[in-house]
């Protein structure tokens, strides 16, 4: 093992990650952590349950229930009736829900375009190839 990967890794996410919290504080969107990767779970999935955050999260269905329940109350999400399955609902950005989720997602793009500074193009690539396959062996385990 490489001794410096898991220092290397840690800086990076840690840096990521308090530099979107910070922007998003600055842009005064009141929201926490598990709250933007449950905005950018229900954008990416069509039709998204609570099933589907739990798989996509790796939370258990209470922390989920508790979680849609909060964004519920922010007005960030509604549910809906699933069309395909009378046991679930869908759950859907609402209009504030979306516009969070769009500040975010700039906010996000202004970070990485910082970040890829003076890579090329070849190096981003090898980067996403090496990263999806460190999350695809982590999701094996």
């Amino acid at each position: 093992m490489n001794k410096n990967m898991p220092d290397t890794f840690l800086a990076l996410t840690f840096k990521f990650k308090s530099l979107v919290l910070k922007a998003i504080r600055e842009a005064g969107i009141d929201i926490v952590s598990m709250e933007i990767k449950s905005l950018h779970c229900i954008n990416s999935v069509s039709q998204c349950t609570a099933a589907n955050m739990v798989e996509l999260m790796d939370r258990d269905k209470g922390q989920i229930a508790r979680l849609t329940k909060e964004m519920m109350a922010k007005g960030f999400i509604h549910k809906v009736p699933n069309p395909h399955d009378s046991r679930s609902q869908v759950i859907e950005l609402t209009t504030l829900g979306q516009e969070i989720l769009n500040q975010m997602l700039a906010i996000e793009k202004g970070i990485i375009e910082t970040m890829q500074n003076s890579l090329s193009s070849e190096q981003i690539s090898q980067f996403n190839v090496v990263a999806m396959i460190m999350t695809k062996n982590l999701k094996n385990n």
